[in-house]
């Protein structure tokens, strides 16, 4: 996410400097539309940088979960194939069985 506002960021930068060469026969239009696109820019490339800051906080605390697999539910066996899933799926994702579980 923190390159999606960098890109942008820049791109906005980008946008403000040629809207300000690029629209001079209306000066107070180009001006004005050359600061909102580089404020925006630089908004957002700040917004990026704190983005990748907050990342390595988080890994350098041990707070950073890689695997977004990992769920905090509860868990349930299926007595058919032996795998374990949410216990809030109706049946099996594995193997398609429904039935009652064997463990929590």
């Amino acid at each position: 996410m923190k390159k999606v506002f960098i890109v942008v960021g820049i791109g906005s930068v980008v946008l403000g400097i040629v809207a300000f060469f690029a629209l001079l026969l209306e000066p107070l239009i180009a001006v004005c539309a050359a600061a909102g696109l580089i404020l925006s820019g630089c908004l957002m490339v700040a917004v990026g940088d704190l983005l990748g800051r907050v990342d390595y906080l988080e890994r350098q605390l041990g707070l950073y979960a890689p695997d977004a697999s990992h769920s905090d539910l509860p868990q349930k066996t299926c007595p058919a194939c032996g795998r374990k899933y949410d216990f809030d799926y109706p049946k099996c994702p594995h193997c398609g069985h429904e039935g009652a579980d064997t463990g929590a």
